[in-house]
């Protein structure tokens, strides 16, 4: 799960301002993405064969921990036109799928484990090999069984029995959508507007964020038991929320039923995020929506995963640039902070939370701050590499 080791203290001090220059720096000379290709760099250097890309003590390579990673590395391929980032896309994805388009580590039984599929159909965009096209076809098609409760959402796992996570809906939906606008399956592209709504019906606030999940059955321990619902607002879990609710509306058709209505929950998002930014530092925290509350702290990886929407949402149109391009500009100065170099010459990135749905605010901030999760880092390449193209 983690990269490397944690920068020592005294270096990571030291090195704030010198980000903060280096930000600003950047800020003035578009296109040479100071942070975020340095930190990609880092991350295939420590893993070269992406395989090793899996939660510690386990194998299973074909998860979300691969799969957002690839997602960011084609992000950041598209941005630099640089080689070594599709090549490390295409070396994860050959050897994942055979000569016949089989995938041996698909195993259909988590939202978590559709998420590699986008890295086959973009290398089934640009080859046109079938074998891709019959591997996604494969994912697709699991859909088809998998668990859902009775309004039709789907289960995060099947170890998490009916409970829906906003972080799941990504993992799934992501790839749905792709393959849906592909494939010109309008059906997979109603059932990715579909899980959004359900989950956008159950977990929004009132400030447009979202709850961390709900639970059916609330039989979950952080289940609240009149309304299922999770305690908090997790940064990295809507995170992922922010992420497939900008991309959706790439695949997603303009005649399409529920594109108002998505459009709508993206702007209430970013409005919400807006009003929640920590003044000082530009990030957001751990709790998204409590800021300053004892115990809080600035989360690199909602923060990475928040730029990214709201940059996306300006150059798009969706939201009003003068409004919202001081807030990811002060976003981007923040987490730049987050990358420290470390002894080997190469960069950490720090203050990152990779957890489940906790039972409480307390258990939320006093989940170990975690250096080089494989989201974080992703999520910090995510977040700068827009605003460096820019």
């Amino acid at each position: 799960m983690r990269l490397g080791r944690s920068a020592p203290r005294l270096l990571r001090i030291g090195l704030v301002a010198m980000a903060l220059s280096f930000g600003a720096t950047a800020a003035q000379a578009p296109g040479t993405f100071p942070w975020s290709a340095p930190v990609a760099d880092t991350l295939i250097a420590r893993f070269p064969d992406p395989d090793a890309i899996h939660w510690q003590g386990q194998t299973n390579h074909f998860s979300w921990q691969a799969g957002y990673v690839m997602f960011t590395m084609e992000k950041l391929w598209r941005l630099t036109g640089e080689q070594r980032y599709l090549s490390y896309i295409q070396r994860y994805v050959d050897q994942q799928v055979d000569d016949q388009g089989r995938i041996p580590g698909f195993q259909p039984t988590a939202l978590d484990n559709f998420l590699p599929g986008y890295a086959i159909l973009f290398m089934y965009e640009q080859t046109k090999l079938e074998k891709y096209k019959t591997a996604a076809t494969t994912i697709h098609q699991a859909f088809a069984h998998y668990p859902r409760n009775q309004d039709g959402g789907f289960w995060h796992g099947d170890w998490a029995k009916h409970q829906m996570w906003v972080d799941g809906v990504f993992m799934g939906q992501i790839f749905e959508a792709r393959y849906g606008a592909l494939m010109h399956d309008r059906a997979a592209l109603d059932q990715v507007a579909g899980q959004m709504k359900i989950v956008l019906g159950h977990c929004r606030k009132p400030n447009g964020l979202l709850l961390h999940g709900w639970d059916e059955s609330r039989a979950a321990s952080w289940a609240d038991k009149g309304t299922g619902l999770a305690p908090e607002v997790w940064s990295e879990g809507l995170g992922w929320f922010a992420v497939l609710i900008a991309d959706g509306f790439d695949y997603l058709p303009k005649d399409h039923p529920d594109r108002a209505t998505l459009l709508s929950a993206l702007r209430s998002l970013c409005a919400g995020l807006k009003d929640v930014q920590d003044p000082r530092t530009g990030m957001w925290y751990q709790v998204v929506d409590k800021p300053g509350q004892a115990g809080n702290w600035n989360e690199t990886s909602g923060t990475g995963m928040f730029t990214y929407l709201i940059r996306k949402s300006i150059d798009k149109g969706y939201i009003r640039r003068e409004e919202y391009m001081p807030v990811v500009r002060k976003a981007y100065a923040g987490i730049v902070t987050k990358a420290v170099r470390a002894t080997d010459g190469r960069f950490d990135i720090v203050d990152c939370s990779s957890i489940g749905i906790m039972d409480n605010y307390q258990a939320y901030v006093h989940c170990p701050k975690e250096t080089n999760t494989f989201a974080g880092v992703a999520s910090f390449i995510l977040g700068t590499s827009i605003m460096e193209a820019r």
